[in-house]
């Protein structure tokens, strides 16, 4: 019997849950139908429809209030991604600009660095305006000279009425306003001339004529300088009393036939290279030394 009463009290409260979820239920179905009309008449009059309404709006339109949230937060990445594509425009624009800069920079720190170091401009050979014509002889000082080029002249031996114990080549000579290298010794330039012992040729000298001192007896040294490249037949042949040869040339490639030939026994012969050393050594006797400097 007690079991019996338990049941239906049960039954009763239950019944009265039930009333309860039933009526919250019909409630919240009618406060969504009224929601619903304002927000229907609300749609039918556009021109009052503020931001937020469009909003709601969009969201009506999607099937559920996560899309309308998903379809927001397209739109404001979509805004953002605007605002760095904006973002991004201007900061290309201003590193155009920098690079714009960079290179006016540039440009100035060049124009400066070129004004600030002017680079020394290459001064071109200008022939000489008064140059005597190819094969004219003059004499300037103690020698006779013969035009051989625009700006060369070759050494022919010892002016008229003159001797000296020492021929010492110039680099240049001048003569009527024309400045002339002296670049070679004439054929037989010196030849038999035995008042001379000593020789000294100039850095211009890049040819030693034939026969250009056969036969000076009193020859005992001579200074071949840096850009002799060829001692020509017979050069110093018969020097008797030759006994020091200095050739700091180290461009020399080429000894006539007997131009060492005849100097005095036991003379040396110094040079700056090996190429050198072994040329001399063909050209010259068994009786005479080549050494390296």
């Amino acid at each position: 019997m007690k079991r019996t009463k338990e049941r239906n009290l049960s039954n009763k409260i239950l019944a009265v849950v039930l009333s309860a979820v039933f009526f919250c239920t019909a409630l919240s179905t009618a406060v969504f139908a009224v929601n619903g009309d304002d927000d229907s008449s609300t749609d039918t009059n556009p021109s009052t429809t503020s931001s937020s309404d469009a909003e709601n709006g969009s969201s009506e339109t999607s099937s559920t209030p996560s899309d309308s949230s998903d379809t927001s937060s397209d739109s404001s990445d979509t805004s953002s991604e605007s605002s760095s594509t904006s973002s991004d425009s201007s900061e290309s624009s201003s590193n155009s600009s920098n690079t714009s800069n960079t290179s006016d920079n540039s440009a100035q720190t060049t124009s400066g660095s070129s004004s600030t170091q002017p680079t020394t401009p290459t001064q071109p050979t200008v022939p000489n305006p008064n140059a005597l014509a190819v094969g004219t002889k003059f004499t300037v000082g103690n020698f006779m000279y013969m035009v051989t080029g625009a700006n060369t002249v070759s050494l022919k031996g010892f002016a008229k009425n003159v001797s000296s114990s020492t021929v010492q080549v110039k680099n240049t000579i001048t003569y009527n306003g024309a400045t002339y290298n002296v670049t070679k010794i004439g054929t037989e330039a010196f030849k038999g001339e035995n008042g001379i012992k000593k020789v000294i040729m100039s850095k211009n000298i890049t040819d030693v004529g034939k026969r250009s001192f056969y036969k000076c007896k009193n020859l005992n040294k001579v200074r071949i300088k840096y850009n002799v490249k060829i001692i020509r037949k017979g050069a110093f042949r018969y020097c008797s009393n030759l006994k020091t040869i200095n050739i700091t040339s180290t461009v020399l490639n080429d000894i006539g036939v007997n131009a060492l030939k005849s100097i005095k026994s036991g003379a040396v012969v110094n040079v700056m290279n090996d190429p050198v050393r072994k040329l001399v050594k063909a050209a010259v006797p068994s009786n005479v030394t080549v050494n390296m400097m």
